[in-house]
Parts: C-alpha cells; structure tokens; sequence
C-alpha cells in the first residue's frame, strides 16, 4: 500500500462516519424536541418519560460508539502510515498525522463532555419539574 491508498482509506471511511454523524445529530434534536415538550407540558406519565430517556440514552450510546470507531480508525491509519513510512519517504501531512492519531485515546475528553452535556440537558428536561 501507498500513502495515498492510506489517505484514500481515511476519506471514504470519514464520508461514511459523517453521514452517521448527521444522522445523530438529527436523532439527538428529536430527542431534543421530545424533551421539551415532556418539560413543558409537565404531566407525562412515567411510561412517557422513561422511554423518551431510554431514547435519549441510546442515541447518546450510538454517538459513542461512532467517535470510539472513528478515533480507533485515525489510530489504525497511523499505523498503516507508519509502515508505509518504512518502505518509502512519507509527507510532511503523513508524519503530522501520525504524531496527532497515532496514540489518539478512544473517546478524547472533549468528545466526552459533548457528549454527556447532551444527555444531562435532555435527561434534566425529562425528570426536573417545570418552575411557576
């Protein structure tokens, strides 16, 4: 394989990643939405509010897994950088590549606080009584 099989491994699989990414993005405002009218109209039943926070949940899950995935695959395409750059001389955006992902953490503490910031304000929306 060649650096540019690597950065053409990297863009088709980050087009797919994108499009779940908006897809979430999606499914998080209707989780939103589904919030909001629970706080507002403040008498759901408990059915109601358990399901629209299993919902929450899961989505928040899946977005999870979608940033671990994406972070586990800049690491694999650092790898394959990497060996790439045994064989051959590697560009300068290769070699910055491979010192930012090589050792990329599976969920980075930005991605984490985007993350559970989203389904604190969904679940306090859900469980917090609407104020007078």
């Amino acid at each position: 394989m060649s650096e540019l099989d690597m950065w053409n491994i990297l863009a088709g699989f980050m087009s797919g990643n994108a499009v779940w990414f908006l897809a979430y993005v999606v499914a998080t405002w209707l989780g939103f939405r589904m919030t909001s009218n629970i706080y507002m109209n403040g008498g759901a039943p408990i059915i109601g509010k358990i399901l629209v926070s299993l919902y929450c949940l899961s989505v928040s899950a899946f977005m999870c897994t979608l940033m671990v995935n994406t972070n586990g695959l800049f690491r694999d395409v650092a790898a394959g950088l990497t060996n790439v750059g045994q064989t051959g001389e590697l560009s300068g955006a290769a070699q910055a590549f491979i010192e930012q992902a090589g050792n990329a953490p599976s969920m980075n503490p930005i991605q984490m606080v985007f993350v559970a910031s989203i389904i604190l304000m969904q679940l306090l929306q859900v469980w917090m009584k609407k104020t007078a």
